[in-house]
């Protein structure tokens, strides 16, 4: 077995923190959709350092457990931005959406609460293998598996019904990043026995995807924005 190489998540973790921090104050006062998408890079980071230092230094269970708290939210903060990028309000996705954040809550709670709810089985070359005693755990990874699948079903069924491009490049890079991340996570975990246990560890590495297309979305928000105030401003100078 190689030895595990903290080098990968430290430098992935720090890149998606130094973006939140960027764009969280870039964007402090826009929608909550732009939000709800920094939000995300704040969460892929902190898991990235989590999983290094725990790697590093085994036998903190407390920082495992919170490894897995913070990577709960990201289903719910995915199905969140897919209703918030409707072109007009869902009752339905409404639903949803709070059925997902509530479950977050929960497994949230799950994790902070019972000692026993994730541990720390080893650590090789990229990944970190874990395992979880309690049976509630199959709710966890159901949980995950329909956030993922609804935040996409709700996310292509809002591009297909926006017209504005803007909002429709937004939601594309969303799908597409996270299509780059959640294939070839379920297609290594599937094709290789080994790592079934490293589940969460595979998705947020790969995640790294994800954030780039977040990024993406960012820096074009932040470009248009620039050039709409270049606008406003030169208006005001013919006006006076």
């Amino acid at each position: 077995m190689n030895a595990y190489s903290p080098y990968l998540a430290i430098l992935t973790g720090l890149i998606e923190l130094g973006a939140f921090i960027y764009f969280f104050m870039l964007f402090k006062h826009s929608e909550s959709s732009l939000k709800s998408l920094i939000a995300i890079l704040f969460f892929l980071g902190v898991y990235q350092l989590l999983e290094a230092f725990n790697c590093m230094y085994p036998g903190h269970s407390f920082l495992v457990r919170l490894s897995f708290a913070n990577i709960s939210m990201l289903p719910a903060l995915g199905v969140y931005f897919a209703y918030l990028s409707a072109p007009k309000e869902s009752k339905t996705q409404r639903y949803i959406t709070f059925a997902f954040l509530g479950s977050a809550l929960f497994f949230i709670t799950y994790f902070l609460s019972r000692p026993s709810s994730a541990l720390l089985a080893s650590c090789q070359q990229f990944f970190a293998t874990y395992t979880h005693p309690d049976s509630i755990y199959k709710y966890y990874g159901l949980y995950y598996q329909l956030g993922l699948f609804a935040m996409l079903l709700m996310a292509v069924r809002n591009l297909v019904y926006t017209k504005e491009l803007v909002k429709r490049q937004m939601i594309g890079d969303f799908i597409l990043g996270s299509i780059v991340f959640i294939i070839p996570s379920i297609l290594i975990t599937g094709i290789f026995p080994k790592f079934s246990g490293s589940m969460p560890s595979i998705m947020c590495h790969i995640a790294l995807f994800l954030g780039f297309f977040i990024i993406k979305t960012l820096v074009r928000e932040k470009k248009l924005r620039q050039v709409s105030l270049g606008v406003e401003i030169e208006h005001l100078n013919i006006r006076l």
